[in-house]
């Protein structure tokens, strides 16, 4: 868990630092104020190539494949101008601290930490869905250099996650995970299905979790009838496995969730944070409120969420469903330009009417102010 990021002279940012809350966090912020850069310097900060042997080489890697600078150099993530040293630092709950720096003409970075206990690695979830490339990227017959030219490593790291096959019986460890009993059936009622690997490939198979009454037996001392306790099983449709490139992309998006919690690769209350950028996109707005349930779930179970969005339903259903009573803790994050230094600055605040500014919503309040304009025929005008 990462309880403060600090950046200084790197990509979009002069110097921002952010207090993480160990429950939900939503970075909200127009286009081109750095979301997505914040998501992957995190998931750049927490993995072991930050903290084991060969860190300053192997960290400086990590961030050109996840960036992707023209230069091939880490130290082109150099904000723009700047003469000082880039730094990226890192504060974790396991009391792990780590630092990061290089000048703007490095290949590596100078590394300086505290703390004995490497953090648990966060697991990024990019824009575009990852379900129906996973194959062609773990297939090993593509080249190498051509999938790097494509695709940073955000996207090659998850098709990687999503291949890890289910560790023992899924279905007996949701019976005996409160954690996974909560969750994966919920998500799989979502989308009327899950999604397995079979024999190389990502498949959808339609059905539902179902609780399976156990069978009454005798009671040898008592003759009474005694019920064995129930369970929650898997029960699939008739209909045959279809790939899943064949489903909708709204599905596959939450379906990499329902893969990620099934095999184990996101396991609250271990894995590291859960960095999702815009997880709205492409997604059925009848589908939000279910996704934004299955993330507080998530949370309510020890799982750190980060998300980067622009979407105001998104937004809303986490005021709205949110529950103070059970523990939820939802930080919003807001990232703007000075309009006067256009640097980016930050606010953050625990509740969603302190938003300030919230172009998000007032793009929503325009919108609703011109539908019921024109509904009244421009009276009052």
């Amino acid at each position: 868990m990462i309880t403060q990021l600090q950046l200084k002279n790197f990509t979009a940012f002069t110097e921002l630092a952010i207090d993480f809350s160990p429950g939900i966090n939503i970075i909200i912020g127009e286009n081109g104020t750095g979301k997505t850069q914040l998501l992957k310097a995190i998931r750049a900060l927490s993995g072991a190539w930050a903290h084991g042997e060969n860190a300053d080489e192997q960290l400086a890697q990590k961030l050109c494949r996840l960036y992707l600078p023209l230069s091939e150099k880490v130290g082109g993530l150099r904000r723009s101008g700047s003469r000082r040293k880039a730094l990226l630092s890192a504060n974790f709950n396991s009391g792990r601290d780590v630092t990061a720096a290089f000048g703007g003409s490095d290949t590596a970075v100078r590394i300086t930490s505290n703390g004995n206990i490497t953090p648990a690695e966060a697991l990024f979830i990019p824009t575009k869905e990852v379900l129906s490339l996973a194959r062609g990227l773990n297939s090993g017959k593509a080249d190498d250099e051509t999938i790097n030219l494509i695709f940073d490593d955000s996207y090659i790291d998850l098709a990687k996650l999503l291949f890890n096959r289910v560790e023992g019986n899924l279905s007996k460890r949701i019976q005996e995970d409160p954690r996974l009993s909560s969750i994966v059936p919920r998500i799989t009622k979502l989308i009327g299905g899950r999604y397995i690997l079979k024999k190389g490939h990502i498949c959808f198979q339609a059905g539902q979790y179902e609780e399976k009454v156990g069978q009454s037996v005798q009671n040898e001392e008592t003759s009474a009838q005694v019920f064995k306790s129930s369970k929650i099983q898997f029960t699939p449709s008739e209909s045959a496995l279809v790939s899943s490139a064949m489903t909708a992309e709204g599905f596959r998006k939450i379906g990499m969730l329902q893969r990620l919690l099934s095999n184990g690769s996101l396991n609250p209350g271990t894995t590291g944070p859960l960095l999702w950028d815009e997880p709205e996109s492409n997604l059925n707005p009848k589908l939000m409120r279910d996704l934004v349930q299955a993330l507080l779930e998530l949370a309510r179970n020890g799982q750190q969420v980060i998300l980067a969005t622009h979407d105001y339903v998104l937004l809303k259903w986490f005021d709205l469903l949110m529950d103070k009573g059970k523990g939820d803790q939802v930080r919003f994050h807001v990232l703007s330009r000075d309009a006067d230094t256009g640097q980016v600055r930050r606010d953050s605040m625990d509740d969603y009417r302190a938003i300030e500014p919230n172009a998000i919503a007032e793009t929503f309040n325009e919108l609703t102010k011109e539908q019921v304009a024109r509904k009244m025929g421009g009276l009052g005008k």
